[in-house]
């Protein structure tokens, strides 16, 4: 039962040592969508009013999401969830 114990309270540690930043994100898009993914994060931070960078994170420790607008012009939109250093794209299948 120890074990147990010991090994989720490590795997917790683990989650929120290796919690992606916003930072890490940006270069996920970056990466992922080439001078696209650059751009609309550039255009995101124009027509956002809260942040500087345009990207929004809610943190739960253990993971995050990642969204654009809501609090300026743009409307809210969830890009992804970062969990153990890892991003997970939020398919929008309501939009075509």
């Amino acid at each position: 039962m120890r074990l147990i114990g010991f090994l989720l309270l490590s795997l917790l540690v683990i989650l929120v040592l290796t919690n992606p930043n916003e930072t890490e994100f940006r270069n996920h898009m970056q990466n992922k969508y080439g001078i696209a993914g650059s751009l609309s994060l550039k255009v995101a931070s124009i027509f956002s009013a809260g942040t500087n960078s345009g990207i929004s994170r809610d943190n739960y420790l253990l993971f995050s999401r990642y969204y654009i607008g809501g609090d300026g012009i743009l409307p809210r939109t969830d890009l992804a969830w970062g969990v153990a250093g890892k991003f997970f794209d939020i398919q929008d299948h309501d939009r075509k």
